[in-house]
This record gives C-alpha cells, structure tokens and sequence, in this order.
C-alpha cells in the first residue's frame, strides 16, 4: 500500500474510532442500566418488557427511514447529527419522567431517533477507511469505551440511584452527533447524490425519508441475492438476544448482585470484543466473515445456557465473555458482509435493515415474549429457550450465505478484490444489476413526491 494512502487510512480509522468511543459509551450508559431504570419507576418484569417492546417497534419504522434518508442525502453525517442532538433531548425527558404515559411517549422519542444512528454511522465508516476488511478495527473503540463509561454509569447509579444513567448518557449522544460531523468527513471531495446535485430542501428530504418505508425498496434489497434469508437468520439472532439482554439485570440482581456486578456482566464480554475486533481482517482472511457469524451465533447460545444454569451472579459475569465473541463475530461480521453484497447506492438502507431493523424486530418479540415467559415460567427457563433460538439463528445463517460459498464481492479473485477506496474515479461495486436499478427506480419514486420548486423551504445548503 503506498505511504499516502496508508497515512489517509491510519487517520480515517483513528477518525472513526474517535465516533465509535463517543457512540458505543453512550450506549455502555444505557443497555446495562435501562431495566433498571424502568422498574425503578414502579413498573413489573413484564411492564420493563413492553416498554423495550415499544422502543423497539418505533425503531422498526425508523431505522430503514435514516437509511434511505442518508442514502438519497449521500453525505450521512448530517442525517446523524440531527438523530444524535434530538435523541439527547429525549433521552435528557425521558431522564424526567415518571408517569408511564410520559415514561412512554419519552422512550418512543429515543427510539424514533437513535434507531438510524449506528447503521448510518457504520455505513460512513465503511465508505472513509476504504475498505470494509478494516472496519472492525475502527468498531474495536468502541468497545473500549463501552467498558470505561459502564463501570462510570455503574458509580453513578450506586450514587444517584438508576437515574444516573442519564449523567453520561445524554451528553455522550449529543457528542456523538457532533463528532460525526466533523470526524467522519471524506478526505478527498464528497461524491455527490442524486439529490445533492440539487439544493436539500425539508421535501426532498421528507420524501427520501418516506422512501426508506416502500415495499418496493425494502423488497428490492432483500430481493438482493442471499439477503431475505440472511435478515430472517438476523432476526432470529437478534430476538435471543433482546430476551436475554433485556433482563439479565434482572436475573443479576435477583442473585444478589449490585450495580457494579451489573456493569461487570456486559463490560467483560466488550473487553473481549475489542481484539476480537482489531483482529477481524485476519480472522475473515482465515475462515470468512460469514463462518465467524456462525461461530458468535453459537457463542452466544453458550452464554445464554450458562446465565439460565448459572447459581450466582458470578458465574453470569464468566458467562459473558462467550457474549463478546457473539457480539464481535454476529456484528462486525454482519456489517462486513452486508457492505460487500450491496451496492453503495443502498448501504445505509441495507445496513439499516440487516442491523436496524432485525434487531427491532428482535427487540420487539423478545422483550414481549420473553417478558411473558420471564413473568410465567422464570428468566432460567427464558434464558434456556434463548440459548436454542441462537442456536437456530446459526444454523440459518450457514444455510444462507456459509453453505452456498462466499458471495460474489467479497470472492477473493484477485488481491484487494474485497477493498475498495472511496475516492474521486474509483469505481463503485454493485452486487447486481438488478439491485442498481431498484435503488434508481426507489430515487425516482421519491422525487415524485416532491412539491414544485417555490414551495421548499431550506434544509442545507
């Protein structure tokens, strides 16, 4: 690799890195802590379930919405400052509430804006690093950051009691917002969307918004080779873990563990995560990132057995490190296949479907199944039942994109074929013809929903 375009890439991770530390600390202030927080307001096992479930319903609608708006914008930082700026505002409400009306409308405002950040915010990493073998190494901070914030949200729950979430939750959202914008720009000029090419006004941007809800768009990408069943393998994958994430504090609690036995229980399986991620390159050149999703898919459903068998709140902590590996292999592995088998036209749309949507709909079933089953049965039997719906998630994900051979972008024909530099005349890569011209025909359904010139109002410029 020449010495310049080895420094651009060196800074475009440590640029992203920088994002994913304020993005994924957020979030480490978050997941530990949110169940917490929703009991501590009054309700059950099964109310905390049908508030994840709400977040996770509005997140459904909202994810492929970002995604096609930061696909029709073509530049998504933008699209991410804004969902970054209004999610802290929601968050800093719902920090405020306590009536479950207000604790409800609260948390489908946090859904409705966080929903899109992270799959915009990976789309636009693959883009600037230049490559998606190398997107793990940026995600990897993340990580990192979740542990530190944790264990920080963990003293400050321990002081201010579970609303101290909200301390470093609500200003590291609005951070990240910002940071996106300025971090995650191209060093070279931005290629310019169809819609760019014309000045962004409030209906351009509402109509390619809407775009992202058209059957015609949803059902093109998934209509993309090896997608439809790789999404249904997604969802599956992700509903276990919505039925265990969103109540293992619960089960640590109920086993006579603190707050800083919680933070513990999901900051482990990130400290594993972090050279799992640094190390993803490697590993796919070794085995493929479609057999490492089967592998954390696995990962995960040990885990899952060991948290339902598991006699104290220890032996969940130790349970977690399978988590990482889950984590890092599903995830990374995800992001990196997807951006290899759609084009650029529809990535944050796709990524926005395969890890937006799929884990709304995952939320959704399984924090209200899970919370039946948690209430009816016990988080032992729950937990159980998660394990082998992992397991399952696995296995479809061998029969989609493991069993039928490596898709066609990430085929390694011949050197760099799976590395493709986002820069003035290099060429973009398309899955299939047929994807191209959906994403053109959803471009042009959206513009037709556009009033006449004279009645815009200025969005950008």
């Amino acid at each position: 690799m020449p010495c310049g375009l080895l420094r651009r890439t060196l800074s475009s991770i440590g640029r992203a890195a920088a994002v994913y530390a304020l993005l994924f600390g957020a979030v480490g202030a978050w997941v530990p802590y949110i169940a917490l927080y929703l009991g501590s307001r009054g309700l059950d096992v099964g109310g905390v379930g049908a508030l994840l479930a709400l977040h996770a319903t509005v997140s459904l609608l909202a994810a492929p919405t970002w995604g096609a708006l930061a696909d029709g914008v073509g530049d998504a930082r933008g699209p991410i400052l804004v969902a970054g700026l209004l999610c802290a505002a929601a968050t800093a409400l719902l920090g405020l509430s306590a009536s479950p009306l207000v604790l409800s409308v609260a948390i489908a405002i946090v859904a409705s804006t966080f929903a899109g950040i992270i799959p915009m915010v990976d789309s636009r990493v693959v883009r600037i690093i230049g490559g998606r073998e190398r997107f793990g190494q940026a995600r990897a901070w993340g990580s990192a950051a979740f542990i530190v914030v944790a264990f920080a949200t963990g003293a400050a729950v321990g002081r201010f009691g579970p609303v101290g979430l909200f301390v470093l939750n609500v200003p590291l959202l609005a951070a990240a917002g910002v940071g996106a914008w300025v971090l995650l720009r191209m060093t070279g000029p931005e290629p310019a969307s169809p819609i760019q090419r014309r000045r962004m006004t409030v209906d351009h941007a509402v109509g390619q918004a809407f775009a992202g809800l058209s059957p015609s768009r949803i059902g093109g990408v998934l209509r993309i080779p090896r997608m439809g069943l790789f999404v249904l393998a997604s969802t599956v994958i992700w509903t276990a873990q919505a039925s265990l994430n969103g109540f293992i504090a619960l089960r640590v609690a109920g086993l006579g563990g603190d707050a800083t036995m919680i933070a513990a229980v999901f900051s482990l399986g990130a400290l594993v995560e972090v050279p799992l991620m640094l190390s993803f390159p490697r590993l796919a050149r070794r085995l493929g990132a479609e057999r490492l999703i089967v592998i954390g898919a696995f990962a995960y459903a040990l885990r899952a057995l060991a948290s339902a068998l598991a006699t104290s709140p220890e032996q969940i902590v130790a349970a977690s490190i399978f988590g990482g590996f889950g984590f890092a292999f599903v995830y990374v592995g995800t992001v990196t296949w997807v951006s290899g088998a759609v084009p650029r036209t529809v990535q944050a749309t796709a990524q926005g479907i395969a890890t937006g949507t799929t884990v709304s709909v995952g939320a959704i079933v399984g924090s209200l199944v899970g919370g039946a089953i948690g209430a009816a049965l016990g988080l032992s039997v729950l937990f159980g039942i998660a394990a082998a719906s992992y397991g399952l998630g696995g296995l479809l994900v061998w029969a989609a994109i493991v069993r039928r051979g490596p898709s066609a972008p990430s085929a390694p024909a011949a050197p760099q074929a799976g590395i493709t530099v986002d820069s003035p005349g290099a060429s973009e890569r398309t899955s299939t013809a047929g994807a191209s011209r959906f994403a053109q025909a959803s471009n042009r359904a959206a513009g037709s929903r556009r009033r006449a010139p004279s009645s815009r109002s200025s969005f950008a410029g």
